[in-house]
């Protein structure tokens, strides 16, 4: 069974003892209503093994699916309802005659699928509305006789927990779990990346362990060497050895001083170079993987950029990767340094004095404590940080995108009031991480603080029992304060690395992403499409409760000037996405002159069609670069002919700088119907086999659109043509139009073909004729 509700044993044994056979259910939908409305259970169970449809309450009800059409929801404000068309058993559906027109077919299922009375199959509360929804898309594929598998895309939307661990997701959007994350995993992979820089790896390392030296060793030099030998009075002890002042005189003061401030040069001069080489191997890295994430979103399909906004995205390759680079520069190699440091003060201190270094090392346990339970809440809080600001970025970007459409309809105040819902959820998560990190590592160094004190207590308390001497007890305080940074240090790389690593696994999960549209690996080669079109029983969705097309068929000829029409969100753009290979089809398929569009490799695709849509696009650039971007290697000449074709060659003459006028973000703002002109001379340029037009003419004026459409006529000589418009008059060349209703092919032929049968076109053709004569006699 289908994993969309899975189905109690005391349901299953009501089917069998109705006779049905519970093993043959493909799916099971729970009704968290009665069929009285009220709070309740009802199951419906579909087979199609068994052509039946079983609704299980108290008892089970069958209804062969042979008489139930038409099956939709009716929303209500807090609860839903699913209806039917239902047919006497009798009444049995239409079946296509020999030699009968397939559209007159179409109209008597049509008129059979809307007969019969209507039924009420359940009530369900919302919570149960996107199962529902998934239900009748089931019912649908099954029903056309579709494999359904458990791992079908359908039920991704259902998937709220980790499957590991059994936790809800942090972003349902990603799917991913922060408790489960192989974190040493994507440590290891971060550090592929420094594969190509093993010398620079081996010099930092030894100007690591330089660094290291001559921190352990200053101390030694200062303290005990001179401070107990040049600087202290001579001293002796019990058995008449001398223990103190063995070089008591003035040249070595300028001695050991010197020492000292050689080995503070020797260790800033090692410093920066261990700085500049780390920064160009951290850079370069960071370089590569922002290359690597923006290469790999440019091969992902249309259907990752609708999930994902673009605030999220930009976030990915500027924030995420920064943070990278400065886990390289001021987190890993000080980590190494530290580490280094710690196992050599270790070593002196316990030669020293190893009874109270003992005593050192008693907070150690206490601090890895409150690290390890504290740190998971840290890791989810600064992802929760994270998609808080994908969130506002996102905002504002929509925002400034649109600017003129807010001051427009003055929704300034309303903007600012979003932008500040946004802000104050920012703000929220951002106090909610600083104060558990701010809890954490303060607290931590207050152990640190206190035991560090400590020592010069005790430490005072042992060289008045003469067990050592006052330069060892400097230098042991000095290596006692070392040995406490890199703990401090330790807590605080903790936050570091959090961070980092939540910024990795979103980068690795945009680079590891599998795009839903790639070239088949026996894909063929087609540099010449000769451009007929065909659609053979195409679904499609995108979302899967609701589908956009249903059983498409129909077939466009070379060189055919194609129209389409219908209502707003009937399915007409979508043909275009299908044709373009921007998404695949749900089932049935695509063809380009015969061959399957998914066998066809996708560059020889886009490299023969090229379509304007009614979203346009200008490139930051010059108004030559952005004509010449489907040919970059087109000459002037060329752009130029293009332009004039799509009439935008006058008006790119009138600006100051011609076709090198930079345009685009930041730069000289276009109308509409410039904006469109250009866009159109793009397209021209590229001489497609396929030109597909949708609302191509939208934005311009009457006297524009008829040199558009003059142009047009003679680019489409031996061209296949499609063209997507609600303005009918902007079809009148077309050789025949295709009416799209409700996401099905309602009517194909001429526009007096399509007039006589008074259907969906002669509709729109009568509104925009009466929206015109009014025009008329208001003038």
């Amino acid at each position: 069974m289908l994993p969309l509700d899975s189905c109690p044993e005391s349901v299953l044994a009501l089917l069998g003892a109705y006779g049905a056979h519970p093993d043959a259910m493909d799916v099971c939908l729970h009704f968290d209503l009665d069929c009285a409305g009220n709070f309740g259970e009802v199951w419906l169970l579909l087979s199609s093994t068994e052509g039946m449809l079983y609704r299980v309450s108290d008892s089970v009800e069958a209804f062969p699916l042979a008489i139930l059409t038409e099956p939709y929801i009716d929303n209500y404000t807090t609860s839903n309802r699913l209806q039917v068309h239902r047919h006497r058993e009798d009444d049995l559906p239409p079946v296509m005659e020999e030699g009968e027109d397939p559209e007159a077919f179409r109209q008597r299922q049509r008129a059979y699928d809307c007969s019969g009375e209507t039924m009420v199959l359940g009530y369900c509360t919302n919570a149960c509305k996107k199962k529902l929804s998934a239900f009748l898309n089931l019912w649908d594929r099954l029903g056309r006789g579709e494999t359904v598998g458990a791992d079908d895309a359908l039920f991704d939307q259902f998937n709220m927990t980790c499957p590991k661990c059994g936790r809800p997701y942090d972003d349902q959007e990603r799917k991913i779990c922060s408790h489960c994350v192989n974190k040493k995993g994507v440590f290891r992979r971060l550090l592929q990346y420094f594969t190509n820089f093993r010398l620079q790896l081996a010099a930092v390392l030894l100007l690591l362990l330089g660094s290291t030296l001559i921190s352990l060793v200053s101390p030694i030099v200062s303290g005990q060497l001179l401070f107990d030998q040049v600087i202290s009075e001579p001293s002796y002890n019990d058995a008449g050895k001398q223990i103190t002042g063995t070089m008591h005189e003035e040249k070595y003061v300028y001695l050991f001083v010197g020492i000292l401030i050689g080995l503070a040069v020797l260790n800033l001069l090692i410093g920066v170079l261990r700085n500049r080489i780390n920064a160009y191997m951290s850079t370069r890295v960071v370089k590569n993987i922002k290359n690597e994430v923006f290469i790999a979103m440019q091969k992902l399909s249309l259907s990752y950029f609708n999930k994902n906004p673009t605030g999220r995205l930009i976030n990915r390759v500027n924030y995420d990767a920064e943070r990278i680079r400065s886990f390289f520069i001021d987190g890993l190699p000080f980590f190494l340094v530290h580490v280094l440091q710690f196992i050599g003060l270790a070593v002196i201190l316990f030669t020293i004095n190893w009874k109270l270094t003992l005593l050192l090392f008693i907070p150690i346990p206490l601090i890895v404590c409150i690290i390890k339970f504290r740190l998971p809440k840290l890791w989810r809080s600064y992802s929760k940080l994270w998609r808080r600001s994908s969130s506002m970025n996102s905002m504002m970007n929509d925002s400034l995108s649109g600017i003129r459409v807010v001051k427009a309809f003055a929704k300034e105040t309303d903007e600012t009031a979003q932008f500040l819902h946004y802000s104050t959820k920012l703000y929220d998560a951002n106090l909610h991480t600083n104060m558990i990190a701010l809890t954490i590592f303060p607290v931590v160094s207050i152990i640190i603080g206190v035991f560090c004190h400590a020592m010069w207590g005790i430490g005072g308390i042992v060289v008045i029992g003469k067990e050592m001497t006052y330069g060892q007890l400097t230098a042991y305080i000095g290596y006692t304060g070392m040995i406490f940074g890199p703990l401090s240090f330790f807590t605080n790389f903790t936050d570091l690395v959090t961070d980092t690593m939540n910024s990795a696994v979103r980068i690795f999960e945009v680079i590891d992403a599998v795009p839903d549209i790639t070239d088949a690996p026996d894909a063929v080669s087609m540099p010449e499409i000769k451009g007929e079109i065909g659609f053979n029983h195409v679904c499609f969705h995108y979302n899967p409760n609701r589908p956009i097309l249903k059983d498409v068929t129909f077939t466009i000829h070379q060189g055919d000037h194609v129209g389409l029409v219908g209502h707003t969100g009937s399915g007409k753009s979508t043909i275009a996405n299908l044709i373009t290979r921007m998404y695949d089809v749900v089932s049935g398929s695509v063809t380009l002159d015969g061959v399957d569009i998914k066998e066809i490799k996708q560059a020889d695709i886009h490299r023969n069609i090229a379509i304007v849509s009614q979203e346009i696009f200008i490139f930051r650039g010059t108004i030559a670069d952005n004509i010449r971007y489907a040919r970059p290697e087109a000459s002037m000449e060329e752009v130029i002919a293009a332009a004039k074709s799509a009439n935008a060659h006058d008006f790119i003459m009138r600006l100051p700088e011609g076709y090198e006028s930079n345009v685009g973000i930041g730069n000289r703002s276009l109308s509409g119907g410039e904006r469109q002109r250009i866009a159109i001379a793009r397209a021209l340029l590229l001489n497609p086999s396929i030109l597909i037009l949708d609302e191509a003419t939208a934005a311009m004026d009457t006297e524009t659109e008829c040199q558009i459409s003059n142009a047009i006529d003679k680019l489409i000589v031996g061209h296949t043509t499609i063209s997507i418009a609600h303005r009918l008059s902007t079809l009148k060349n077309c050789n025949y139009l295709m009416s799209i209703d409700n996401g099905e092919l309602a009517e194909m032929g001429t526009a007096e073909e399509l007039l006589a049968r008074r259907g969906i076109y002669y509709k729109l053709w009568t509104l925009q004729t009466e929206q015109m004569q009014k025009v008329m006699e208001g003038n």
